[in-house]
């Protein structure tokens, strides 16, 4: 599948999401944890960006990684997240755009080596990668970022 169609199904599937909920996370007294505010502004970002980007080199994508993304986010949502039908959609779009169409992390990142995804001299890297990537039908084989050697552990 060309990755401009894929992008279309993302949005066409996305049209409906109640963004602005997941907008207002970022500055509700309410969430007061801030990985749910960097995870809520970072998703937020990325719903804005697939609706704005516009993709000028298209390629293809393998139809069998899309379905075995889709299906892994799947596994995920029955093992870990419940019935919840409407976040289960929105993270597997999303997470589809930023693997296969962005190239960029699953997670929130920054440009500090103190955290755990990070940006440096042009690459993404992961620090509990080496291990989750494990995991049973981990999504961590579809993102873009590099594991951290021991040494860059300790930034």
């Amino acid at each position: 599948m060309k990755a401009s169609k894929l992008l279309s199904m993302i949005r066409k599937d996305l049209e409906s999401y109640p963004i602005d909920y997941l907008r207002n996370k970022v500055t509700d007294p309410r969430y007061k944890d801030p990985l749910t505010k960097k995870l809520a502004k970072y998703n937020s970002e990325v719903y804005d960006e697939i609706y704005s980007v516009e993709i000028t080199d298209d390629f293809e994508i393998k139809d069998g990684v899309i379905k075995n993304m889709r299906g892994d986010i799947g596994f995920y949502f029955e093992r870990y997240a419940g019935g919840d039908d409407e976040t289960k959609r929105f993270t597997e779009n999303i997470s589809l755009y930023l693997a296969l169409i962005a190239k960029k992390p699953l997670h929130p990142f920054s440009e500090d080596k103190g955290d755990d995804v990070y940006h440096s001299d042009g690459e993404y890297y992961c620090k509990p990668r080496m291990t989750a990537i494990h995991d049973e039908r981990s999504l961590c084989r579809y993102c873009v970022c590099k594991n951290v050697g021991f040494s860059g552990m300790f930034y």
